[in-house]
């Protein structure tokens, strides 16, 4: 069983998480539920639980004030919100679970699937101070490292070492400024979402390139970028005036 307390300022949100969890997710034991951050601050240290679900927008201690307040993070977060979209891009850079309300069954059952096997697998939820500090870095427009989700765990990486993404299926590849390559338990969907409003574009259904590292655009072939590395890469016609006109 999985052991869980539930905080967020919203009385129905509660209710109906915890409706939902006991409908959907019946190896998950509620252990409380906290309707404020303080509240959730003091549970937190007593109940000692494997996973915590997390509303953000709270007030007096919101959700990552909360988190700062906590020095050993030994749980996995699932957060809940509604709307912070500066929130969501930190999320994905970070590679950390979050569900929007309304929270829809299947994401809630997928995310508590995926915390059952972090736990059976003995990793550490260090991603959760990562995330807060991606969440100072984008207030400062500063963001330097993005976390990607591989098959056996997390890696930190720079933007600036990215060259381009690949997609393979339900995978991707990373190509790097070094020669190196990494293959990476998401979509280039995802990928999308986390890199492109740091300087990356998806020139292509299969291709997301880093614009810093764009050497040259040629019309052959259709269109084809060249990176400094060398490296050629396709570019579809539907995003070839969108990518030009960011030069």
């Amino acid at each position: 069983m999985l052991k869980a307390i539930l905080i967020d300022d919203e009385p129905e949100c509660l209710r109906s998480l915890a409706h939902d969890l006991n409908e959907y997710c019946p190896g998950v034991d509620i252990l409380e539920q906290c309707d404020s951050g303080k509240a959730g601050i003091k549970k937190i240290h007593e109940c000692n639980p494997d996973v915590v679900f997390l509303d953000i927008d709270m007030p007096y201690i919101n959700g990552f004030d909360l988190l700062e307040m906590v020095p050993n993070v030994g749980f996995e977060v699932i957060f809940t919100t509604a709307h912070d979209k500066y929130a969501l891009q930190a999320f994905r850079i970070s590679a950390v679970d979050y569900l929007l309300k309304p929270i829809d069954p299947e994401a809630l059952k997928k995310a508590v699937s995926k915390v059952r096997l972090l736990r059976e697998n003995g990793n550490t939820p260090k991603q959760i101070h990562f995330l807060i500090q991606q969440l100072k870095d984008l207030e400062n427009n500063s963001v330097k490292k993005i976390a990607v989700p591989t098959f056996d765990g997390l890696e930190f990486v720079t933007l600036d070492d990215i060259l381009y993404c690949q997609s393979d299926g339900a995978y991707s590849y990373l190509y790097f400024t070094d020669g190196s390559k990494l293959y990476i338990s998401k979509t280039l969907r995802y990928l999308e979402a986390a890199l492109c409003p740091f300087h990356f574009f998806r020139v292509h259904n299969s291709f997301i390139v880093n614009l810093n590292h764009v050497r040259k655009y040629s019309k052959t072939d259709g269109g084809t970028l060249i990176l400094t590395s060398g490296d050629h890469i396709r570019v579809s016609r539907s995003k070839k005036d969108e990518l030009l006109s960011l030069f």
